[in-house]
């Protein structure tokens, strides 16, 4: 049966998740690929089915002209989607398992690739890329603004504990210049400059073992002044510009793995992939103030993106 998409046009505070409707019972990632929309007050208000995608929809993020992203990097497929809610022509950037997307100062585009090596996913189906025996290379993509692609930057990645995520989270520092960068379930905040491609010393780089089991890295966004908001599984790390820590919020749940900051710096938004909630929280009590259950609780795990349109 045909789906009906029915999201409306974007308005101020409008909330979008990443909530791929899972159906498949040979590939726990696959399904079909939803975008939710809420309004401000976490009211239910459309539905946009992706074209194009085959498995989970993550990392949703708005550009700076009001066009909403999104990816699915094991159908190396980004979705773009216009302030009117209607998705936009697939434009090609290439066979590429895309992850997340950054912006630069210059009005740069950058593409983080979301698979690396030659260990495909065990649960279900992943593309190798054309002509190789690897799935991805873990690198960052420079386009221009008209989505030339410019270059490549090679990272250094620490071996995924999946076996086979590259950059899974991005995020780019208020000067539009220095991105921050990490592996999913890491111990590491790379960061690099995207002007030069440059590789910058480690924001973060946790000795690892024991100690951080389930307190590994898990999302990342910036406030205004250069805070880093290091998403750390069950609680929210606030990292300084050396590196160090200031304070910490602890959530209600293990399990959030994507995060985006309001645009007054009040409110995290956290999506949690095993219980299927998005929560809202207040930066400064540390008190969950919203919360959006989208039903597709563990084993269901879709719950992957999340995206606040400014006012």
């Amino acid at each position: 049966m045909t789906k009906i998409s029915t999201m409306k046009p974007f308005a101020p505070g409008d909330i979008f998740l990443g909530c791929t409707y899972l159906c498949n019972p040979d590939d726990d990632h696959a399904g079909e690929g939803r975008i939710l929309q809420y309004d401000r007050n976490m009211v239910p208000k459309g539905t946009l089915y992706t074209d194009g995608t085959t498995h989970l929809v993550v990392n949703l993020r708005f550009g700076p002209d009001g066009v909403l992203w999104g990816f699915d990097g094991f159908a190396h497929a980004v979705v773009r989607v216009a302030p009117t809610g209607e998705q936009m022509p697939a434009h090609d950037f290439g066979d590429r398992a895309w992850g997340s997307v950054c912006f630069g100062h210059d009005g740069s585009i950058f593409l983080t690739e979301y698979l690396h090596g030659v260990t495909p996913y065990q649960g279900g189906d992943m593309r190798t890329l054309p002509g190789t025996n690897v799935v991805g290379y873990g690198r960052i993509a420079k386009f221009d603004s008209a989505l030339n692609k410019v270059t490549e930057f090679e990272t250094d990645l620490s071996p995924s504990m999946t076996g086979f995520h590259g950059v899974t989270h991005s995020a780019m520092h208020p000067d539009g210049r220095h991105m921050a960068f990490m592996i999913d379930l890491g111990m590491r905040v790379m960061r690099i400059d995207t002007d030069s491609g440059e590789l910058l010393p480690d924001l973060i780089h946790y000795p690892g073992g024991e100690e951080y089991v389930r307190k590994w890295t898990t999302g990342v966004a910036y406030l205004k002044d250069g805070t880093l908001c290091l998403l750390r599984g069950s609680f929210i790390d606030f990292i300084d510009a050396d590196g160090q820590s200031l304070r910490t919020i602890e959530l209600d749940e293990y399990g959030y793995a994507m995060i985006t900051v309001s645009a007054d710096d009040r409110f995290a938004y956290l999506t949690n992939i095993f219980t299927g909630v998005m929560s809202k929280v207040d930066l400064d009590s540390g008190a969950i103030v919203g919360a959006i259950d989208t039903g597709m609780a563990k084993p269901s795990r879709s719950l992957a993106g999340v995206a606040v349109y400014p006012d």
